[in-house]
C-alpha cells in the first residue's frame, strides 16, 4: 500500500520521531511501519475485530497523534479505523485473544508469515533471545579495584612465605612476564567467546540490517564521526565549500536523497558561514542523528547486559583481579617488613591503569571490532561499497575524507562559532502526552 508518512525535507517527521522515542534502528522503524500498514489494511477490509501486536500498537498510537496523516490514511482505506483500548477485564481479555488469533490467520492468508520481532515480542530486542544478567557492568567495574585490594590481604597471608623468598627485581620481572602471558591467553578466550556469542545472534533481522551509519557509530562510538562523513560528501558534491578561513559555506540549497545531508543543509541555510565545530554540535542535537545514537546504544546495552556477555566480563575480572591482588599482597608484605616499595608502587599504578584500559577494551570489543569486522567482509563480498558512499565510509573511514576537510574536523574549544548571531533552533516534541501501554484492537462494522 503506497502511503508516505514523512515529508521529504522534514527533520522531525513521523518516522524519525517514532524511532527516536522508542530507540529503534532505522530498519526496524521502517519494518514496524510496514507491518502497521498491513494491519490497517486488514482492519479496513474485515468487518470483524482485528488486534495489533505491541509493536504495531506503538506505531498506531504515534500515528493517531499525526491527525491529518491518520485521516488521510483512513480516506485511502475508505474506512475510519477506530482505536479501542483494552480495559484489562476478563471479558476483554477473551475478546482480544480471539481477535489476535483472527488477525494472525488473516495476515498469513494475505502476507505470509508474520515477522517474529514485530508480532511475537513486546520488546523487539527480546528476539535476540538473551537472558538478562542479574549483575550490572557499571557496578562490577566500580567495585573491581576494591575487591582486588580486599582480596590481597588473605592472599598475602596464604602466600607470605613465598613472597619473602623472592627478591626484587626478580619478583617484578617474573610478575610482568606472567601478566603478559595471561593477558594473551585471556585475549584468546575473550575473542573466541564474543565471536561465538555474535554467531548465535547475527542472523537476527535487526542486526543483519544495520545501516552503514549505524555501523560507523558502532565502530567508532562517536556520533561526530557520522557527521564527518555526511559533511564530507556535501563538500565532495560541491554543495558546501571550505573557505580560506576554515569555515564552511552552503552554496547549493537543493535537497538530496539522503536525509542526513538534508539535515545539514537545513542547519546551514540559517547562516552565511559556519565553523565546523558549531555545525557538528548542532547536527548531533538534531533528532535524526540523536535517533541513530539511541538506536545503536539500545542494542549495545541489550547485548552487554546479557548473561553470556557478563559471564565473559566476570571471568576476565576474576583473572585480572587475582593478578592485581598478588601485586597488592607483595606491596603489603613489603610494608610489613619495612622494605623499599617505591618501584613496586610505580608498577602497581602502571598495572592498574593497564587493567582498567583492558577491561574497557573488553567491554567495547564486540561493538567496535567483532560486529564491524563481520559486516566489512559481507559488504566487500556483496559490493555494496561500489554504489554507496555511506558503505565506503564505513569500510575506509577517514581515508575517504577530503584532505582539505580533515584538519577542520580536529576542532578544539578555541574554534569560533558561526558568524550569524541568529540561532538555528532545535526540533522538539510537539506533543508531550502519550497513550496507554496496551491496546486491544479495532472494531469491525
Amino acid at each position: 500500500m503506497e502511503f508516505d508518512f514523512d515529508h521529504p525535507t522534514g527533520q522531525y517527521g513521523f518516522s524519525t520521531r517514532l524511532a527516536l522515542e522508542n530507540h529503534w534502528t532505522l530498519y526496524f522503524t521502517q519494518s514496524a511501519i510496514l507491518e502497521y500498514k498491513k494491519f490497517m489494511f486488514l482492519a479496513a477490509t474485515n468487518n470483524e475485530m482485528v488486534s495489533p501486536s505491541e509493536i504495531v500498537d506503538i506505531v498506531w498510537h504515534q500515528h493517531l497523534i499525526f491527525t491529518n496523516s491518520y485521516s488521510d490514511l483512513c480516506k485511502l482505506l475508505d474506512k475510519r479505523i477506530e482505536h479501542i483500548p483494552s480495559t484489562h477485564n476478563r471479558i476483554d481479555f477473551e475478546k482480544f485473544k480471539i481477535a489476535k488469533e483472527r488477525t494472525k490467520k488473516l495476515y498469513e492468508n494475505l502476507f505470509g508469515t508474520q515477522p517474529r520481532e514485530i508480532w511475537y515480542y513486546e520488546n523487539e530486542l527480546d528476539s535476540l533471545n538473551f537472558d538478562k544478567s542479574k549483575y550490572e557492568i557499571s557496578k562490577l567495574r566500580k567495585m573491581f579495584l576494591w575487591y582486588s585490594i580486599f582480596l590481597a590481604f588473605p592472599i598475602c597471608w596464604i602466600i607470605f612465605p613465598v613472597l619473602i623468598q623472592i627478591q626484587n627485581p626478580d619478583f617484578l620481572l617474573f610478575y610482568i612476564l606472567s601478566f603478559g602471558l595471561i593477558i594473551l591467553f585471556l585475549e584468546f578466550y575473550i575473542r573466541r567467546s564474543l565471536i561465538s556469542l555474535y554467531e548465535n545472534i547475527k542472523s537476527n533481522s535487526i542486526l543483519r540490517n544495520l545501516t552503514a551509519f549505524e555501523l560507523v557509530f558502532f565502530k567508532e562510538n562517536k556520533l561526530e564521526v557520522v557527521v564527518h562523513g555526511v559533511v564530507n560528501n556535501l563538500i565532495k558534491n560541491k554543495k558546501v565549500i571550505i573557505l580560506t578561513n576554515g569555515k564552511l559555506q552552503l552554496i547549493d540549497e537543493d535537497v538530496v536523497d539522503n536525509a542526513y545531508e538534508n539535515c545539514i543543509i537545513e542547519i546551514m541555510k540559517e547562516y552565511d558561514t559556519m565553523s565546523y565545530k558549531f555545525l557538528c554540535i548542532a547536527a548531533m542535537q538534531k533528532p535524526i542523528f540523536e535517533q541513530l545514537r539511541k538506536g545503536v546504544y539500545r542494542i549495545r546495552e541489550r547485548i552487554s547486559s546479557s548473561k553470556e556477555f557478563i559471564s565473559v566480563m566476570i571471568l576476565s575480572m576474576i583473572v585480572l583481579g587475582s593478578l592485581l591482588s598478588i601485586l597488592f599482597s607483595r606491596f603489603i608484605a613489603g610494608i610489613w617488613r619495612d622494605k623499599p616499595v617505591v618501584f613496586l608502587l610505580l608498577a602497581i599504578i602502571a598495572i592498574v591503569v593497564i587493567t582498567s584500559y583492558y577491561l574497557d577494551r573488553i567491554l567495547n570489543l564486540m561493538f567496535t571490532k567483532i560486529i564491524p569486522s563481520y559486516f566489512i567482509a559481507e559488504v566487500r563480498e556483496s559490493n555494496k561499497n561500489e554504489t554507496s558512499w555511506e558503505w565506503n565510509y564505513f569500510l575506509y573511514g577517514n581515508v575517504i575524507l577530503a584532505s582539505s576537510f580533515v584538519p577542520i574536523t580536529n576542532y578544539d574549544s578555541n574554534v569560533s562559532w558561526a558568524n550569524n548571531s541568529s540561532s538555528s533552533g532545535s526540533c522538539s516534541s510537539s506533543c508531550g502526552s502519550s497513550c496507554g501501554s496496551s491496546c486491544g484492537g479495532c472494531g469491525g462494522d
